[in-house]
């Protein structure tokens, strides 16, 4: 029988350009797509088959994806092999071999055999398992915060990353295409695995059970036919079997052990375990160092930035240190871009420090010299700002230190979690923002000031009109020329920086340009049309919403007394996400707030989430507090910019 490639059909889309035919690919893949065309209405077998070239490319696009989806999605004895390769990575990767844990991977082949699962079996049933897992009632909440854990290939990890990511959503199985077009096969392939082991060995550490029974419980053998010899056909590659060296030379090289590196054990051992082959080393690197000119710029900035350092002053040595670690990693820090290469470095000092935090009591060291390495880079970010012809480059990569930062420290990684998880779909932010006081009371406040209003000197609502500015946010508060209190719940205020929630909103209209004022004067700003309406949408009411938490939780840490910032600010975040996330929220810290401050800090806030209950963004059941879907990661985001500091 001739075959679709053999008609005048083919032939003519093959002359305009509109198909190729690779006599030898072409011919087996259309072998293996041939039934899933014809489920799609194309029968490429059929000589009389009548079908226009549109007809076709339709047909082609989804038969492709069924394929595509068979070949990730392993099944009957496949789908038990492929959990069981998964099984043995991630185990290895709980009793630290990780030569054991590359060995698995490099045990898979591109084509499934009768024994053995291939590349795309073990990916689809990997991605399968963390969107399962993670977007579940029971063992979601314990996978918060999990970070990537540490990989010879950087690319894999960034892609863990990512999955981990998308995880909490339970995106990763729809984001298989975009992950292997932007990344390639093994990428995939060992990100999606490193995700796998990452969160059995969370569960292992919350639950205090062993990998074993972890296994057993999520991703159980029983059930699965037993392979046969002969039994299954290979099908072509999809993934190909791109095994090279992925990264560039910051993530090929191992840390030397005299700067703590989590390689320090091999370093030694191929070395000899010489304590003089270690020494010359160090001497190398900081020779190196010391002769760089962009180390000694680097050090005439800090003594310039920094009036009251000497040279033995810390801030000094901890530049040493980054350094140091650039040049033993052979990360090219004089261009933006190899800051990556750093972090990539310094954080697995921070997963170092993680782990040993969970073994022992105390700072680990490797905790130590992520901490002042960060700290140290953040100086040099700045200098390379103040310093470049294009600082806009350098801002860009201290943005990205910040957020390295923040993911390898419980409390933020928390919140970043919950802001991921929460994220809303495109259909729920064009929906209607459900009515709060809050933007009831912005509909009101521009119905009041109509074309524009006249202010106080100071640009804030006059004495006279505070009861009625306060009222449209159904706040009860007058104007009184002295002595302000409460009183039978009505405030009673000498200016409207007494009213809160109308300080607070004053300031974020204004910031939002929903408001703008000039001179002694408020009018509608060029974002006010569509707050007229009187029914904005979520994508535009949220980030209101959410800079209108952000205030109210800055001015209860400007309220506690002593002028410690993070102490208070760490303290309200973490009651945020015990809120957020009741049973995956981090460990409290220990703080020594002192029992005045922290007495006070305690009423301030109880206040506050009494007042963020009434305004209808968290809910009250009793003493227990928890927040609406469309508000979490709002709330989430305030939270974690409360910790990034104070407003400069």
């Amino acid at each position: 029988m001739s075959s679709f490639f053999d008609s005048p059909e083919f032939h003519g889309m093959a002359a305009d350009g509109s198909i190729s035919h690779d006599p030898g690919m072409g011919d087996r893949m259309m072998r293996e797509l041939a039934p899933y065309l014809k489920a799609e209405g194309v029968d490429i077998d059929d000589p009389n088959a009548d079908f226009t070239e549109a007809e076709f490319h339709v047909a082609m696009e989804k038969a492709q994806g069924e394929y595509k989806r068979r070949l990730f999605t392993p099944v009957g004895a496949h789908r038990g092999l492929a959990l069981g390769k998964l099984r043995s990575f991630a185990l290895a990767f709980a009793e630290g071999d990780i030569k054991r844990a590359e060995a698995v991977v490099a045990s898979l082949p591109s084509d499934p055999e009768d024994f053995n699962p291939s590349v795309a079996q073990v990916t689809g049933a990997a991605m399968g398992l963390v969107d399962e897992w993670f977007t579940d009632e029971t063992y979601g909440p314990k996978l918060g915060g999990v970070m990537a854990p540490k990989w010879s290939a950087k690319k894999s990890r960034a892609v863990a990353r990512d999955i981990l990511a998308l995880a909490h959503k339970g995106r990763v199985v729809d984001s298989l295409d975009r992950l292997i077009t932007s990344n390639s096969g093994l990428p995939v392939l060992e990100g999606s695995m490193l995700a796998v082991a990452a969160a059995v060995v969370r569960l292992t550490r919350r639950d205090k059970v062993s990998a074993e029974e972890v296994f057993d419980e999520l991703m159980p053998l029983d059930g699965y036919p037993e392979p046969v010899a002969g039994t299954y056909s290979p099908t072509d590659r999809v993934i190909q079997d791109d095994r090279e060296v992925q990264d560039g030379p910051a993530a090929e090289q191992e840390l030397p052990e005299w700067l703590g590196g989590s390689n320090a054990a091999d370093n030694a051992a191929g070395a000899g375990a010489d304590p003089q082959g270690i020494d010359e080393r160090m001497d190398e690197v900081e020779k190196t160092v010391y002769e760089m000119p962009l180390y000694q710029r680097f050090r005439d900035w800090l003594a310039e930035t920094y009036d009251d350092v000497d040279e033995d002053s810390e801030v000094f040595d901890i530049a040493h240190l980054l350094f140091c670690i650039a040049v033993s990693s052979r990360a090219d820090i004089d261009e933006p871009e190899g800051i990556d290469d750093l972090l990539d470095v310094l954080e697995s000092f921070a997963v170092d420090g993680q782990e040993d935090a969970e073994k022992a009591d105390g700072e680990s060291p490797s905790t130590v010299i992520f901490l002042d390495s960060l700290e140290a880079l953040d100086n040099y970010l700045r200098f390379r700002a103040d310093t470049d012809e294009t600082p806009e480059r350098w801002n860009a990569a201290r943005v990205r230190a910040e957020a390295a930062s923040m993911r390898t420290d419980p409390l933020p990684s928390a919140l970043m979690a919950a802001i991921e998880a929460n994220a809303l779909s495109e259909e729920q932010l064009a929906q209607p923002m459900p009515q709060n006081r809050l933007v009831a009371g912005i509909t009101g406040i521009l119905a009041w000031i109509g074309d524009s209003r006249p202010l106080t000197g100071t640009g804030r609502v006059k004495r006279a009109d505070i009861a009625e500015a306060a009222g449209k946010f159904g706040i009860d508060a007058v104007g009184v020329a002295s002595n302000a209190r409460y009183e039978d719940g009505v405030n009673y205020a000498r200016s409207a920086d007494e009213v809160p929630v109308l300080e607070a909103m004053w300031a974020v209209m204004q910031s939002a340009e929903i408001t703008e004022i000039t001179g002694t004067k408020i009018r509608p700003g060029s974002a006010a049309d569509e707050w007229k309406k009187g029914e904005v949408s979520a994508d535009t009411a949220l980030p209101v919403i959410g800079a209108f938490i952000h205030e109210r939780l800055l001015d209860v840490v400007n309220l506690v007394p002593g002028d410690d910032y993070a102490a208070p600010a760490i303290m309200i975040a973490q009651r945020l996400i015990e809120i957020l996330t009741p049973d995956s929220a981090p460990e409290r810290p220990e703080l020594d707030l002192g029992e005045v401050r922290s007495e006070r800090l305690s009423k301030l806030l109880a206040d506050e989430l009494q007042e963020l209950t009434e305004l209808g963004l968290l809910t009250a059941d009793g003493a227990t507090l928890s927040v609406e879907p469309v508000y979490r990661r709002i709330v989430a985001g305030a939270a974690l910019m409360l910790l990034s500091g104070p407003r400069e």
